[in-house]
Formats: C-alpha cells, sequence, structure tokens
C-alpha cells in the first residue's frame, strides 16, 4: 500500500469517526484521540492563543498542559513530559490567522515526524477543520429550535389575546423550560414601584416562595435600573443576593430589563439552584429575547396614542414612512436641498428565517441604533418596513453624503451579537437628491431605484441615481412580466448534458438545463433570468414545469442498440422550491402523468438547501426518496458542507463541483482533496460524478481514482432533445465520448 493510499484510508476512517460525534466536545476529544493512535503518540492538545480546548493524555488540571501549549506557541520541536521524558513534538494549525485553533501532538523519543506522518497530520486537521462547521450549526440550530418553541408558545397566548396576567405567566413558564432553571420572576414599575407580576418555580407547593408586592433590591432592581442585562455566576456573593433565596440554595441569576416603547418599565429574571451552574452567552441574549416578548405583550395589551402609532415604527422605536415623508413634503416646500439615502439590508431574510423572528427584530433595533450614530442631530432616520430604512439629510452637499453612505455602510458590517450568535449582514444604499419640480414620490422612488442598482451590483456599497437607471428598472420589470408569461408563450425549453460512466463511455443520465428563447431578445442567459426567478419566487411554477417536460422527453428515449439500460434524467431543484409544500405532490404526478419510471429521475439540491429549515428539507427528501426518485448533491464541498447529515439523508449520488476537478492535475494537494471526497463516497455508499471535466488530463485522473461517472465538455455539451434522443437511438454513449 503506498503512503498516498494509506494517508486517504486514514482520513476516511477519521471522518465517519468525526461524523458520528453528536456535540463539538465530543468531535475535539475523538479528534487528538484517533490522531494520536494514528500517529503512535502519547500527549494531544488542542488550544488557540489563550485557552487549551481539549487535552488527551493528562489531565487537564496537570501544569504542564500550560507548559506545553506554551511551548507549541514558542514554535519549540522538543519537549519534557514527567513520565515520558524528553519528547518530539508536532504542530498543525486548523485554520488560518493568529486566534487559529493548533494541534499539539507530543511522542516519547527522539525522532522526528517523518513528512508522511506530516503529511497525514495536516489532513487530519483540514478535515476535523471542515467537519467542525455543520457540527456547530447542528448545536446552534438546536438551541434556537428550542428557544423558538418557547416564544412561540408566548406568541400564541399573545395572539389568542389571553388575559395579560396569562401571558405573564406563560413567559414565566416558557423561561423555566428553556432554561432549565428553578425560578423565574417578572416584575412591574406601577408608579416607581417595582411589583411582581408572575412567579413560575418549580418548588412543590409546600415550599413556595413568599411572593413579595415590591422590590427595593436585587438583580431585577439592577436590571430596571441599569437597562441593561445583569449576570452572576455566584449568587450568594453577588451584591444583588436575597436572603431568602440565598437559603435556598440559589447559585446563579441573570436580569433583563423589559420595556414598553423604548422606556424600561420592569424586568424578567430568572435563578438556578444547580452547584456549580453558570449562565452561556447565548443564553443571555435568550433572555433578553423573552423580555422582548413581554414587550410585545405590553405593547398589544395596552391602548397607545393614536398619534404614536402612526408616526412610530413599532419595531424600531424610530419614525415610519408617514412622518419621514412629511419631513421630506415640507423641505422641499421650504425650497430646501434635500438628499435621501434608501438602504436595503442585504441577507436580513437568511436571518429572520433561520433564527426566527425575534432575532430577526433585535437585528433591525441594533442596525437601528448604529445607523443613529452615524447622523447628525438635524438628519431624520426612519424605518420604511421590512429590511428598509431612509434618511433625509437637510442642506448637505453631495460629497458629505456619498462619506455619510459610506459610514452607514461600514456601520452595518460590523458583526452583530444576535440571540447568542455572530451575525454578519451588510446593506445596499441608493442615494438621491432633490431637483426643482420634485415631489417626495419622485425622490424616493430614484433613491429606490440606486438601491436597486447597489444591490444587483453585488451589495455592500452605495449609488448615486442616475436617469438612466430608471430605464434599466422599467427593462428589468418587463423582463419579469415576460419571464411570468415564458411558460404559457412556450419559450422556455431543455437541453440535455449527458454524463457517462467513465470506465466504458455509456451515458449513465442526462441533465436537464432550463433555457430562454425570448421573441424579441433572443437566447436570455440562464444566470440573468434564474436569479430574477428565485427573487420573485417564479422558481417554483417554473421548476414544476421543468420537472414535468423532463420526464416527459426521458419518457420518450428508445432503448440503446447493445441492449443497455435507458438512461435516467436529473433536473435541479433550488432551495426556494424544497421549501414548497406542493414539491412531493408535484415529484409523484410528474412520474405517473408521464409514465417514467421513477428511479430513471434523479433530483439535484445543493448543499445551501440545509442552511435554512433543515429539518423540513430533510424530511421533505425522504418522502421523495418514498416515491422511488433518485437524489443527488450537486456542487458538493463549496457550501454548507453537511459531513454530519450524509449518514442521515436518502441521497445517492455526490456531484464534485468543478473547483476539485479542475485542481486534480494542479498538485497532490488537489489530487488528495478529491481522492478524499471519492473515498467518502464509497465509504457511504455513494456514486461520486466528477463535474466540469475539460481536459483528457482530468479525466484520466478521475478513472485512476476510482470516480464512477463523469460530466463536462470534454464529452459533450449541452444539447437540444432531439439532438440528444438521435444520439442515443443511433450510437448510445460511447459515440457521444467519441464525437467530443
Amino acid at each position: 500500500m503506498t503512503s498516498d493510499s494509506w494517508s486517504t484510508s486514514q482520513l476516511v476512517e477519521f471522518l465517519a469517526v468525526l461524523s458520528e460525534q453528536r456535540d463539538e466536545d465530543c468531535a475535539l476529544r475523538a479528534a487528538v484521540e484517533r490522531v494520536l493512535e494514528s500517529l503512535d503518540a502519547e500527549v494531544g492538545l488542542l488550544f488557540g492563543r489563550d485557552t487549551v480546548l481539549t487535552v488527551v493524555g493528562l489531565a487537564a488540571v496537570d501544569p504542564q498542559v500550560a507548559t506545553l501549549a506554551a511551548a507549541a506557541r514558542t514554535g519549540a520541536d522538543q519537549v519534557w513530559v514527567d513520565g515520558l521524558g524528553r519528547c518530539r513534538t508536532a504542530v498543525v494549525a486548523l485554520d488560518f490567522g493568529e486566534d487559529a485553533v493548533r494541534l499539539l501532538v507530543v511522542r516519547a523519543g527522539a525522532d522526528e515526524f517523518v513528512p508522511d506522518e506530516m503529511l497525514l497530520l495536516r489532513g487530519m486537521a483540514w478535515v476535523l477543520h471542515l467537519a467542525l462547521r455543520p457540527l456547530r450549526v447542528m448545536v446552534l440550530l438546536g438551541e434556537r429550535q428550542r428557544m423558538l418553541e418557547q416564544v412561540a408558545r408566548v406568541q400564541r397566548a399573545i395572539a389568542n389575546r389571553a388575559p395579560l396576567p396569562e401571558v405573564f405567566d406563560t413567559v414565566t413558564a416558557s423561561a423555566l423550560d428553556l432554561f432549565g432553571t428553578e425560578l423565574a420572576m417578572l416584575y412591574l414599575a406601577d408608579q416607581g414601584v417595582l411589583m411582581v407580576a408572575s412567579v413560575s418555580t418549580t418548588f412543590d407547593e409546600q415550599h413556595q416562595l413568599t411572593r413579595p408586592m415590591h422590590l427595593r433590591s436585587g438583580i431585577g432592581r439592577a436590571a430596571y435600573s441599569s437597562g441593561e442585562l445583569v449576570r452572576t455566576d455566584d449568587y450568594p456573593g453577588s451584591a444583588y443576593a436575597n436572603p431568602e433565596l440565598v437559603a435556598r440554595g440559589a447559585h446563579a441569576a441573570m436580569g433583563a430589563p423589559v420595556r414598553e416603547n423604548g422606556a424600561v418599565v420592569g424586568s424578567l429574571v430568572t435563578l438556578s439552584f444547580q452547584p456549580g451552574h453558570h449562565f452561556t452567552d447565548v443564553q443571555e441574549q435568550t433572555l433578553l429575547a423573552f423580555a422582548d416578548q413581554v414587550s410585545i405583550a405590553l405593547s398589544d395589551a395596552k391602548t397607545l396614542a393614536t398619534a404614536q402609532h402612526a408616526i412610530r415604527d413599532a419595531v424600531t422605536g424610530l419614525p415610519n414612512r408617514v412622518l419621514f415623508l412629511d419631513r421630506l413634503e415640507q423641505a422641499l416646500a421650504r425650497g430646501i436641498p434635500a438628499h435621501v439615502l434608501f438602504l436595503d439590508l442585504d441577507r436580513f431574510k437568511l436571518v429572520n428565517d433561520t433564527r426566527g423572528h425575534c432575532a430577526g427584530d433585535e437585528l433591525l433595533r441594533q442596525v437601528g441604533r448604529r445607523l443613529r450614530e452615524c447622523l447628525r442631530n438635524d438628519d431624520l432616520l426612519a424605518r420604511f418596513g421590512g429590511d428598509e430604512f431612509a434618511v433625509l439629510v437637510d442642506n448637505g452637499g453631495c460629497d458629505d453624503v456619498v462619506l455619510l453612505a459610506k459610514r452607514m455602510l461600514e456601520a452595518v458590517e460590523r458583526p452583530y451579537l444576535v440571540a447568542g450568535d455572530e451575525v454578519s449582514i451588510n446593506a445596499s444604499i441608493g442615494i438621491s437628491a432633490s431637483h426643482d419640480g420634485d415631489t417626495a414620490g419622485d425622490i424616493l422612488r430614484d433613491a429606490d431605484t440606486a438601491m436597486y442598482r447597489a444591490k444587483h451590483a453585488g451589495g455592500g456599497r452605495a449609488v448615486l441615481f442616475e436617469k438612466r437607471m430608471h430605464t434599466v428598472l422599467v427593462q428589468r420589470a418587463s423582463l419579469e412580466a415576460d419571464l411570468r408569461h415564458a411558460v404559457s408563450r412556450d419559450e422556455l425549453f431543455l437541453v440535455f448534458q449527458p454524463i457517462l460512466h467513465l470506465a466504458t463511455g455509456h451515458v449513465d443520465t442526462a441533465e436537464a438545463l432550463l433555457r430562454w428563447q425570448h421573441p424579441t431578445r433572443g437566447t436570455i442567459p440562464p444566470d440573468e433570468f434564474i436569479p430574477l426567478a428565485e427573487e420573485t419566487g417564479l422558481i417554483v411554477p417554473i421548476g414544476r414545469h421543468v420537472l414535468t417536460a423532463a420526464c416527459t422527453q426521458a419518457a420518450g428515449w428508445v432503448a440503446p442498440p447493445d441492449g443497455g439500460p435507458l438512461p435516467a434524467v436529473s433536473v435541479n431543484l433550488s432551495a426556494r422550491q424544497l421549501l414548497d409544500p406542493e414539491l412531493v405532490r408535484d415529484v409523484r404526478r410528474a412520474v405517473e402523468t408521464t409514465g417514467l419510471d421513477p428511479a430513471r429521475l434523479i433530483l439535484e439540491i445543493t448543499e445551501s438547501a440545509f442552511v435554512g429549515d433543515a429539518a423540513t428539507v430533510i424530511e421533505r427528501l425522504r418522502q421523495i426518496r418514498d416515491t422511488g426518485v433518485r437524489l443527488a448533491i450537486d456542487d458538493f464541498g463549496t457550501g454548507y458542507s453537511a459531513l454530519s447529515y450524509l449518514r442521515h439523508l436518502p441521497v445517492e449520488i455526490l456531484k464534485i463541483d468543478r473547483s476539485f476537478v479542475e485542481g486534480v492535475v494542479a498538485g497532490w494537494q488537489g489530487r488528495a482533496f478529491l481522492n478524499t471526497i471519492v473515498r467518502l463516497s464509497e465509504t457511504l455508499s455513494m456514486t461520486a460524478v466528477g463535474e466540469g471535466v475539460e481536459t483528457r488530463e482530468q479525466l484520466a485522473a478521475l478513472q485512476a481514482l476510482g470516480c464512477q461517472l463523469g460530466q463536462g465538455f470534454l464529452f459533450a455539451r449541452p444539447m437540444d432533445a432531439a439532438e440528444f434522443s438521435r444520439s442515443l437511438a443511433v450510437h448510445r454513449g460511447s459515440a457521444v465520448l467519441a464525437a467530443s
């Protein structure tokens, strides 16, 4: 066995071990143990710049742990370990930068680590780095799911117009369930006196707390007075300690302010009586989210001034569109030069969909505060709804406004902490200036047009309005209108690109690719109309049409002359389609109405489909697989590398992204990565497909690695349905390969 195949076998086994771990701590320890076993070493550490994450071979409290980490940071290649004597060390980084986590391996004796061992060690570090991200996402998704379930419980009480005390009891009871604590209390101020509004506890009836009528001190008072979250993991020794709670064994506590219309009106407190309990940063954000629910209940249940409702945004407290337009019209009436900056958040919907509306609202509030800090006192910031904000600048020069837009973008792009997670977004800004004869509606329309231009150019930028932009926007609206009718006008059609057996050249599958022949503009590239279809939601009905058309074509293909099986047809599904509740019914209807054998239909999904509602996507895929239809992961290795999902997904095929195929002839590292993916597919009993095969060198490399199938221009370019059918009926796949 060569050292290359030996290393690859070790990496595949290493990956399999990691994919079985339930959380990050278990994965780190299992990784270090397997590394030590593979390299016949005795001690292993995973450490960062200031911390040690995992220790194997020594007790975590052993003083030698810190000594070894310090030696590794200085680059020492030999150390002394009690019981082992003088030892050799090897250090590799899991990622890049000063804060990168590093893996230290310590082996007894004077023998250096040989190059093959270092190659294996670096490969294991790369696989661990690749596996940790989806594992962390899974853990955080579980945390988010638990929070969302409890938040939904509170929201149902609000939506059902439950009495206010019942809503408050739901909040405190949900806090107990979510944090696993023994006591939760809600305090509200009444004429400056903090009163208990709700208490939930796990204590039995004989040991219930004395319910105080007001609170002059304690953690609830501190959160109310400061307007900030307050936390202590040493409750008895803190300034907030309540003698009765200390006597009962309280160990840790958190308190969050409760607001109504921006003003602090109370606090929400939870306490743990478990020895050694420590609250986490995630739990801090969760408590803040629950406090927000109390605020929503207050705002919903109490009568607010009609004028306040009319001119203020309920989520951020900022002026709304009505007040903004009134101020803009006043400026125009006085002849004051005015600029409008229209800001739209990029990727906000992803945060809202994956972390819930409470997290989305908190993010909007944080964005609003940052934007306000960028402005002058006389500038007006408003929220128009959704993820849109607008700024009105009176008497400002164009250069000053552009600099303001730059400061706003920089402020928005700094990371946020939302519900315990670090979230990064950016923004697109459109800028317009007032001219003689303009109405407020004209200026807003122009700013909105420039904003769309900034977003279409990739986002994260500001664009000044130019008159020609309006023409472009009209053209896009026209293209959208045409796309809505493209199916009924029979302008959309399919082309087919074969996927071949690399050993025989026979066609295994044909991927159906969508094209649009516009009656006046000619052929419109897919990268121009597919994103438009995704953005507008038209991808769902268009995808339904593509599915039926592809099945119809495949059902009509004739058997090849050599008597081999008919090829399958593969159809791409977007993430938007996977969230469509009618998808399974559409798939079933397509195969039943066309008479296509379900096993000859392959649906391709990308790894990004798992970033959102992963549980819904997986369940929908299982339902599709139950119909007999096969599933493939497209562009594997470039997106959300859901290695922990692969063992549980009903997927039979991995389509390896073209970037790995291109890199296979660039050097040993590209070949090793591709080899690992092919071996992974074999371990999971999946079929590997190399995408983007364009050279014979790439073909030879894929064949040597044992990749079963390939697709690319080397074999054939996409061809229309009639041409593909003729190639099958006359020559089978070997002729397609020869013709290339």
